[in-house]
């Protein structure tokens, strides 16, 4: 099987859960920001040793209770390019896991840690970077990134 096509088949699972770095609104310096609402993606992974990058596009529903937060990805698209090829899919899938502190978000799955910045009031922006150990073929290699999310 292609690396490249497992790859984009773990990336598109990590772009899922991308989206749970997200962030809202805040009453005060030390309030929880509200992020409740929807928000467009957009992401990009890259491996150097393989010479592969992915980029991620989509929408996503949050729901936020408190200091957390879960969600739905929608109508999204993960296009990865290597010396393999290129390889594009569907990255739809549910949020789970998210959490808020301050302007902070944080979430991690196991297999990518996501941490990012909301900024605007109210809330209508993330920034954030991505790291990520992606099993290929019995190997595990490094994918790092860049992500945001804007209403």
């Amino acid at each position: 099987m292609n690396y490249l096509t497992n790859a984009a088949a773990t990336c598109a699972a990590a772009g899922v859960l991308l989206v749970a770095s997200c962030g809202g609104d805040s009453t005060g310096p030390n309030s929880t920001k509200d992020i409740n609402g929807d928000w467009s993606i957009a992401a990009n992974y890259n491996n150097p040793q393989l010479q592969t990058t992915c980029t991620l596009t989509g929408s996503a529903s949050i729901s936020q209770t408190g200091t957390t937060f879960t969600g739905q990805v929608t109508g999204s698209v993960l296009a990865c390019a290597g010396p393999g090829g290129n390889t594009s899919e569907n990255a739809d899938g549910p949020v789970t896991g998210g959490q808020i502190n301050g302007s902070t978000l944080t979430y991690s799955n196991g297999e990518c840690i996501y941490t990012g910045t909301i900024t605007g009031t109210p809330a209508n922006r993330v920034e954030g970077d991505t790291d990520c150990d992606v099993a290929i073929g019995g190997t595990t290699y490094p994918f790092t990134g860049t992500w945001v999310l804007s209403r």
